[in-house]
């Protein structure tokens, strides 16, 4: 009797301790439940200019002009723990990638997916935070639509070169200039970005202007905002100081 005593007394203490256990797991979960089930991901501050409600999940945001813009909106996500896939950018280097603050530990390219495209993207939207489309994948305007259903449901955001339909935001690059070589001489400071946003809402378009690869130590382009009926400037990031391979 006393062994049977001891043996439910055993089972009830290995019970008691997997019920802790369990319970801490869950605890766990939930923490990261409730910061990776936010309804914006992670972006970089001086970016706010483009994106001023943050880059949200289940967002298409299509861009136009720039390879760079691109990972520069992914990179705060990528760098704060999100998973990333680059899909259909064959000419999409890593090395532009990682400058821009993308963990190359967590992303994932799928320069050819061919005919494909269409399932591989959904593959990606399902298990990843933010996805990179290229322009020129095989894919039909219903694909695209049912890609951008499966984003809101899952809470991933896309991020995609060109037009898309029904795109949240729009961002098309005008201008690009680099700042600091003199006459034959010195080194890349910084290059300014000339972007005009526009909404959902057809007739409402904005620009402003972003200060990209500035000077880690300073001396790239200042850093300064207008009115919002102007055109706005700010730093993004410190990125290389001369363009990365890749970039656009």
């Amino acid at each position: 009797m006393v062994n049977v005593v001891q043996a439910d007394s055993s089972r009830g203490d290995r019970l008691s301790a997997a019920r802790a256990a369990l319970k801490g797991v869950e605890e766990r979960l939930s923490t990261t439940r409730l910061a990776w089930d936010a309804p914006t991901l992670p972006l970089a501050e001086c970016l706010a200019l483009a994106l001023p409600e943050g880059l949200r999940r289940g967002q298409v945001v299509a861009v136009t002009g720039s390879t760079s813009l691109m990972f520069a909106l992914a990179g705060e996500a990528s760098r704060a723990g999100s998973w990333t896939a680059v899909i259909g950018m064959p000419h999409a280097g890593v090395v532009a990638a990682a400058g821009r603050g993308v963990d190359l530990t967590r992303l994932a390219l799928i320069p050819h997916p061919g005919i494909h495209a269409a399932a591989v993207v959904a593959s990606c939207v399902d298990g990843m935070d933010v996805v990179l489309l290229g322009s020129r994948l095989a894919m039909s305007d219903a694909d695209r639509r049912r890609i951008a259903a499966r984003a809101r449901e899952g809470g991933s955001a896309l991020i995609v070169t060109g037009p898309w339909p029904g795109a949240h935001a729009v961002l098309d690059v005008k201008e690009m200039h680099w700042d600091g070589p003199g006459a034959g001489d010195g080194r890349l400071r910084g290059r300014e970005m000339t972007v005009a946003i526009q909404g959902r809402s057809r007739g409402s378009v904005r620009t402003v202007t972003l200060a990209m690869d500035v000077d880690p130590q300073g001396r790239g382009l200042s850093r300064r905002a207008v009115p919002p009926d102007g055109v706005a400037t700010a730093g993004v990031g410190d990125a290389p100081a001369r363009p990365a391979k890749g970039a656009a």
